[in-house]
């Protein structure tokens, strides 16, 4: 988990989508720019105006100075854009996370079945050779040797796929690692087998306090909220002050000052649109919440139905199914051997025994898996970390 989360380019990308954010954040503190003016009039016309005797120069500046509380408005949006943009990395990095685990079980899982495999190709190699025996000593007709070399090609083709299936999950993880490649070693992995304390969906419960996708659902919302705020603060006219110095050539230098004042008029244009708009993406926002609040517990609920028929079948397969197979699987062999039991009564002990492991394997991976779905789902905000952004990534 931690070298996925150190070198996912995904996490690298949503931080530098964070630190637009933040910048989002300084513009939106900044206040409007002062303007400088130079005016020059009365200088190359006619009359008395000819040259420059009645020039008249101005020097001002102007400031635009913004109202209705819009500067705030705008820190408001930009802050819940920001907080908003935090909450997406920290569920990004739960997402990466529960991906690794599903990875990572997926490849045991697969390696397991090719031990599995290896071993029915082994316990088929026994029988063609108990048979080759018996067909020697005339006590098993030939086409009894036929099925069994025919049982074993068929154990060997199922191990060669076993081992393809088993590379395409290593690669699916080395990919989550971004790592060239990923040696599993399913004999060192003892967390696959733990089902851990048998879960009860009777006293599952809703999201916890503080879920991670709750809480994105309402910070959304709050960014939309901020945003038709400020529109609707926009539609305010902005006030221009302006102030300066006019000289006059004509009298010796004479000076006097200029003060002006703009307003716009609000006759066509009050941002009537964008007012519209932020409502709508307003009310999108809280059908969208609602809606993601159904998801949530509808899921939570299924993830944890899921789970317990999972370990249910998990502790039963490894508790009785499991032992009982391999006391079949080997009487059956040692009375074959004797002439007690025909090879088809073989046949079928050794394919019993190496469905009943396939079925726990499978079982187990289950498991596995819905625990990583389900700690995804109840992922609380407390529980993201800062985002570990490797050496030169920025």
């Amino acid at each position: 988990m931690a070298l996925a989360l150190a070198r996912a380019p995904i996490l690298r990308s949503a931080e530098a989508g964070r630190r637009a954010a933040q910048g989002d954040r300084v513009q939106a503190g900044l206040r409007p720019n002062p303007n400088f003016s130079f005016d020059s009039e009365n200088f190359g016309g006619s009359g008395s105006n000819a040259g420059i005797r009645s020039l008249e120069t101005t020097y001002a500046l102007s400031q635009r100075i913004e109202t209705g509380g819009k500067r705030q408005a705008r820190i408001g949006a930009a802050e819940n854009a920001l907080a908003l943009t935090g909450l997406d990395i920290a569920a990004l990095r739960l997402d990466l996370i529960r991906e690794v685990v599903r990875a990572m079980a997926e490849a045991v899982a697969a390696g397991r079945v090719v031990e599995i495999a290896r071993e029915r190709v082994r316990l088929a190699g026994e029988v063609l050779r108990a048979t080759q025996g018996r067909v020697e000593a005339g006590r098993e007709p030939f086409v009894q040797q036929r099925r069994a070399e025919v049982a074993r090609e068929t154990a060997a083709v199922g191990f060669e796929r076993a081992q393809r299936d088993a590379g395409l999950a290593s690669r699916a993880l080395a990919v989550l690692l971004a790592a060239p490649r990923v040696e599993i070693l399913p004999a060192r992995a003892p967390w696959f087998d733990e089902l851990g304390p048998k879960p009860d969906p009777a006293r599952a419960s809703g999201a916890p306090l503080g879920q991670l996708d709750r809480a994105r659902l309402e910070g959304l919302i709050a960014q939309r909220r901020a945003e038709l705020d400020l529109q609707r603060r926009n539609a305010v006219p902005d006030l221009s002050v302006s102030g300066g110095v006019r000289r006059f050539r004509e009298g010796s230098g004479d000076s006097a000052f200029v003060l002006g004042l703009s307003v716009p008029l609000p006759v066509f244009d009050r941002n009537q649109g964008n007012i519209l708009r932020a409502g709508a993406e307003l009310n999108r926002a809280e059908a969208d919440a609602e809606r993601g609040r159904l998801y949530l517990d509808a899921a939570l609920a299924d993830a944890e139905r899921r789970l317990d028929q999972a370990w249910r079948a998990a502790d039963s397969l490894r508790r009785i199914v499991l032992p009982a197979a391999l006391e079949a699987a080997g009487f059956a062999r040692e009375g074959y051997a004797e002439g007690k039991f025909s090879l088809l009564e073989v046949l079928d002990a050794q394919r019993v025994l190496s469905d009943v492991r396939e079925q726990l394997n499978g079982s187990l991976l289950e498991v596995q898996q819905l625990r990583a779905d389900l700690a995804r789902l109840r992922g609380r905000i407390d529980s993201a970390v800062t985002p570990i952004i490797p050496a030169g990534g920025r």
